[in-house]
């Protein structure tokens, strides 16, 4: 009997194997899950500026000279925007260009990892206050209709 109990004592490498497999499974899928909360953290943050921007022009509007929006830059829209304009949430200023008297250009840089650009893309374009939304060499670019 004593043999018997003692031949049973441990485990085997198979199991340390499949718990070390079922171990890795878990850390990869939690890296993922990590990685696609940060992404859409940024999207999400990046909607809050390009919406913050648009407020601040339909401000800038009401008060505009006879030209409207076709010479505007950062500089008239950061009073609207606590007095400097926003930051892109994967880093580097967002700029704003005026294009004609009811439109403007935001051009922000965005993050080059597949789908985030064009995740934005798709949300922005829903709207159709946003024109020729653009995501290129990792800058995303949206003419706004006022």
């Amino acid at each position: 009997m004593k043999k018997f109990l003692k031949s049973m004592v441990g485990v085997t490498l198979l199991e340390i194997m499949l718990v070390l497999a079922i171990a890795a499974m878990v850390i990869l899928m939690s890296i993922r899950y990590y990685q696609s909360a940060s992404n859409n953290q940024k999207i999400n943050s990046a909607l809050n500026v390009i919406t913050a921007i648009v407020s601040a022009g339909e401000s800038y509007l009401t008060t505009a000279p006879s030209g409207g929006l076709s010479a505007v830059a950062n500089a008239n829209f950061a009073p609207y925007l606590g007095g400097t304009m926003p930051t892109s949430p994967w880093g580097g200023p967002v700029t704003v260009t005026g294009a004609t008297a009811t439109t403007y250009t935001i051009s922000m840089p965005a993050s080059t990892a597949a789908g985030v650009c064009t995740q934005m893309s798709a949300l922005l374009a829903q709207n159709n206050k946003f024109t020729d939304v653009n995501c290129a060499n990792g800058t995303l670019s949206l003419i706004v209709n006022e």
